[in-house]
């Protein structure tokens, strides 16, 4: 693939195409993902407050956080992006289909036989959880305003701060003003990029921080959280001369506790 320049603005970002070319099938990337947020939520207590930060056109990453959630609030820096989850939110046929990623994590969770109803289920106590939408901005020392400052019990940023920059020292700020989102005790769920020079959609290539284990380990100890799990998986394509490489070589995955 010819590289092309990155888009630092994200002004040609397109939630349709980034959603089909990343969400199409459940591949090992996906179904570690899915593992991860439901492991991730056995965590967390019943009836937690949830903001899901910069969650882009997609909602997965909530699948296994409506049973344990009060309400959910789903924000990002995009309207477009805000647009496409209230678009599945409301039952819009021009919405995209989760159905194959609902099923899968009620697999995941141990459910045997599911059926169509099950999935309609979990989806409708989704919708149900999603009571507001709300612009985000990582740059700003208070990404949502001054009063959502210690606000959440639990914080969920899914390959978000590591894609918004190519800097480690501006991903270390980004990550500081997410934090303040944080009741004292609340619980982070996290997954970044590892080793990567930058991600793509389409032709469209965006920014990316090189990250390890490492990296993410200093930087929260440097904030006072302390890490209760974190793993990381290969990318499904690592080959930087394939022509599918996406620019990163695997996930990390994280859950700390603000102390």
């Amino acid at each position: 693939m010819k590289k092309q320049k990155i888009d630092l603005r994200f002004k040609n970002f397109k939630p349709k195409d980034y959603l089909n070319e990343y969400y199409s099938r459940i591949g090992s990337e996906n179904f570690n993902l899915l593992k991860f947020f439901a492991e991730a939520y056995k965590l967390v207590p019943k009836n937690s407050l949830v903001l899901e930060f910069g969650g882009g056109p997609t909602l997965f990453s909530l699948i296994s956080a409506a049973p344990v959630a009060k309400e959910i609030h789903f924000s990002d820096y995009l309207d477009i992006n805000l647009n496409e989850a209230k678009l599945w939110k409301n039952k819009s046929p021009k919405a995209f289909d989760w159905s194959s990623f609902v099923r899968t994590t009620l697999k995941i969770e141990g459910l045997n036989k599911i059926n169509a109803k099950d999935i309609e289920t979990r989806e409708n106590l989704l919708r149900k959880r999603l009571t507001k939408f709300l612009h985000c901005d990582a740059f700003k020392k208070f990404p949502l305003g001054k009063k959502y400052s210690d606000f959440y019990d639990v914080v969920s940023v899914n390959g978000v701060l590591d894609s918004i920059t190519a800097g480690k020292k501006i991903w270390e700020i980004l990550l500081q003003n997410l934090s303040t989102l944080l009741k004292k005790k609340g619980m982070l769920v996290m997954y970044a990029l590892k080793d990567a020079a930058y991600w793509r959609s389409g032709e469209r290539i965006f920014p990316a921080v090189n990250l390890n284990e490492k990296d993410i380990k200093i930087a929260l100890s440097k904030l006072g959280f302390k890490i209760v799990y974190i793993s990381s998986i290969p990318a499904e394509v690592i080959d930087e001369k394939a022509e599918n490489y996406e620019g990163y070589k695997g996930f990390i995955f994280v859950c700390a506790k603000k102390t």
